[in-house]
């Protein structure tokens, strides 16, 4: 750790020149009224705190739209001031969310950080928790009510958002459920077909791996310059969950860590992607297509199968189709030798602390405890209600169980997200208004459009997020992986596993693509194994994760 600290300041100067990460990005400090004050060069954290002003810096993502003139933005900044009983003078850096990943490792490593920090990247969190750049919070816990209330009601929530040490340096983001306990679930990225293209031929959308093999034979006939099948993200996800693997990566198995491309029902996805390929049933084009161009090619029929996507890019696609193109989204296709096929679903039946965000204090904050009372309101009911549903009587009325529901305005538009951009709540489409620390997901459902689906043999149209509501959850759809153990690991282990497996991940990677495209033949398979396990120790790793996984159930019994 030190001698990444001694590295990083070598290169301080250099960073420091890019000065707009740090400030170029951000938005003037706003006031109560969202009216913009003059920009200072001297930090919040140089200055102590006045007694009837929170000053404070933060670094957010941005989605797309200046947010200070939102409606709901400036609600919870008046609310914020109200609760706290002083003005707040804000200094919002905020950087664009396709940057922030690249930007805030950027901003980490510079060591110059704002107040506070959203770190989208809980490896990254990892990295610089314990090195002096956070603030401790577990000295604050009495200021956390809101906070510490909605982590108890988490599955495994205190052990998630408090180390074994009883120290914790940040507040991850709380979701709250979108979804009734122990019903329904969420597909995030289903498999998309051209249902316009299957309809003009006869031809039954799939339901196993081999219907798809035959339905993609078929449209190559009838289309013979198209490639029937491609995915989004270059992710063959799918097949590997048809075959109850996690994939090229170590993943829960439902009773120990393993290690998908070890096991046999890896290299069977790789052969069935690689008939696909040989067949060109298979894009070529499939492990460099962005989005944009997959969009072009399924939208002119040179595409006909995505093997998976985002779950409301179809319905986006039927909005704007303008020759008679037809999306559907669908589960994966089974793989009948393992069953049903595993699918890409989040747990939204419980109250779930979001490992993929968390807010940390800088360490020379001058004032650090306003800052945890205004985090910690970033979690209490009528605040989360505020910034996801935006202001009762405008955006949302009540219906008879007291639940917020947005108003026919809003949900019968053509298109709901934009026009809740009008207001500015989280659960329209461009804005992320307060802190986002915390969200009610039921806004999204409520949000929801229809979406042409298939569903049990049949082509419904209905929010693709109720599709699936009176389904009992957990179910056979299920990963293990939803419900994995929640490791904790040392500083020392997290170097050990990054040293391993940063080759064998590209090596691994790089091969993945030849077997599906021929250039690796499968008679080398014992070749490839062998050479995978001298890249590194992979063993050594799986040991690491039993060993973490050891102390989380020793700590789950205490």
């Amino acid at each position: 750790m030190k001698q990444r600290h001694r590295l990083f300041s070598l290169i301080l100067a250099f960073l420091f020149v890019a000065g707009t990460i740090l400030a170029g990005c951000s938005s003037d400090k706003q006031s109560k009224d969202g009216a913009k004050n003059e920009e200072t060069e001297k930090s919040t954290n140089d200055a102590a705190p006045s007694g009837d002003t929170l000053s404070f810096s933060v670094t957010l993502p941005s989605f797309g739209k200046k947010i200070e003139d939102a409606m709901v933005q400036k609600e919870w900044v008046a609310k914020m001031e109200s609760l706290l009983g002083k003005k707040l003078d804000i200094k919002f850096n905020y950087i664009p969310i396709s940057e922030y990943s690249d930007k805030s490792k950027l901003l980490l490593a510079s060591g110059n950080l704002t107040d506070l920090v959203l770190i989208m990247d809980k490896g990254l969190f990892n990295q610089y928790e314990e090195e002096g750049m956070f603030k401790d919070l577990s000295p604050y816990k009495d200021e956390l009510p809101n906070y510490m209330n909605l982590v108890d009601q988490a599955t495994s929530g205190e052990i998630k958002a408090i180390r074994s040490d009883g120290k914790f340096y940040g507040l991850w983001n709380i979701n709250l459920p979108r979804q009734a306990k122990d019903k329904g679930m969420g597909v995030y990225t289903p498999a998309t077909y051209r249902y316009d293209i299957f309809e003009k031929n006869n031809m039954k959308l799939p339901n196993t791996i081999d219907e798809l093999y035959e339905a993609a034979k078929k449209l190559k006939e009838l289309y013979p310059k198209s490639f029937p099948v491609n995915t989004l993200w270059n992710s063959f996800d799918s097949l590997f969950f048809a075959n109850h693997n996690g994939g090229a990566k170590v993943y829960w198995n439902g009773e120990k860590y393993v290690f998908g491309p070890t096991e046999e029902s890896y290299k069977e996805a790789l052969q069935f992607a690689n008939k696909l390929y040989a067949e060109k049933l298979l894009d070529p084009e499939v492990f460099s297509d962005k989005d944009d161009a997959i969009k072009k090619k399924i939208m002119n029929g040179t595409n006909s199968i995505l093997l998976q996507s985002w779950f409301n890019f179809a319905a986006d696609w039927n909005r704007s189709a303008t020759g008679g193109e037809k999306f559907v989204i669908s589960l994966f296709p089974d793989n009948p030798k393992y069953g049903k096929a595993w699918q890409s679903i989040n747990d939204f039946s419980t109250v779930g602390v979001d490992q993929g965000a968390v807010m940390v204090v800088n360490a020379k904050a001058k004032n650090a405890k306003e800052l945890v009372q205004l985090m910690d309101l970033q979690y209490k009911p009528d605040i989360i209600e505020l910034v996801t549903w935006g202001i009762e009587g405008t955006t949302f009325t009540r219906g008879a169980d007291g639940k917020p529901t947005f108003v026919d305005s809003i949900k019968k538009a053509d298109n709901a997200w934009e026009e809740g951009d009008k207001y500015g709540m989280r659960a329209s489409s461009s804005y992320r208004p307060g802190l986002q620390m915390a969200i009610d997901t039921m806004a999204f459902v409520d949000f929801a459009p229809n979406d042409l689906g298939y569903v049990n043999g049949n082509v419904i149209e209905k929010p693709w997020e109720t599709a699936f509501a009176d389904m009992p959850f957990p179910n056979a759809y299920t990963p293990p992986m939803v419900n994995e153990p929640f490791l904790e690991f040392t500083d020392d282990e997290r170097e050990q596993m990054t040293s391993v497996m940063s080759p064998i991940n590209t090596f691994v990677a790089e091969m993945q693509n030849k077997f599906i495209n021929g250039k690796e033949s499968f008679d080398n398979w014992s070749a490839f194994q062998d050479k995978m396990k001298k890249t590194g120790d992979i063993d050594k790793v799986l040991q690491i994760y039993a060993d973490a996984q050891k102390r989380y159930q020793d700590r789950l019994n205490k």
